[in-house]
């Protein structure tokens, strides 16, 4: 009898584990409203703007200073707007990220997104890392993210990664 309880519980246990996979933590990032480099050690590129100061496109590491910003909205669950200066807003526009005006008034979930990360950190002093392993999607679309490149001058594109691929995690600066 007891060899027998033993082995429903082992039987209960084994089935608990199993029919919950692992999960992978994330976090919400708070940049404090500082300006903030959104990298991709992949490509070696981060977000940039075209000489038109319209579309966002990968542009070298280090050319210029932070200039995003990545105020949360208010939303659940925690989204974010990408912006720069003059509110300017990250926008997906037929699959591409563009600026645009930045619409407080009326609802654009074209403008925002979720950010998670492996990691987040607190100090916004400059060149310290406020998010590791960063995916960026959009607030509304399940199972797409933002990818950059594959070089220099390639618009970023809102893709499908229902398997995140390197081009699609980021590191965020200050």
């Amino acid at each position: 009898m007891l060899k027998i309880s033993a082995l429903a519980l082992s039987a209960i246990i084994l089935s608990g584990a199993l029919a919950n996979p692992l999960r992978r933590d994330s976090y919400s990032l708070d940049a404090q409203g500082v300006p903030v480099s959104i990298r991709n050690a992949a490509t070696a590129l981060e977000w940039g703007v075209d000489s038109n100061q319209i579309n966002i496109v990968g542009e070298s590491i280090g050319l210029t200073a932070p200039e995003w910003y990545i105020p949360q909205t208010g939303e659940y669950p925690t989204s974010y707007f990408i912006t720069i200066v003059n509110d300017m807003a990250a926008t997906i526009t037929g699959g591409e990220l563009i600026l645009n005006a930045l619409n407080l008034q009326i609802y654009q979930p074209n403008q925002v997104f979720v950010i998670t990360c492996d990691f987040c950190g607190t100090d916004v002093s400059p060149g310290n890392v406020l998010g590791e392993g960063c995916v960026i999607s959009p607030y509304n679309v399940s199972d797409a993210c933002i990818s950059i490149g594959p070089s220099a001058g390639f618009a970023l594109l809102n893709s499908g990664c229902s398997t995140v691929r390197t081009n699609e995690v980021y590191t965020i600066i200050t």
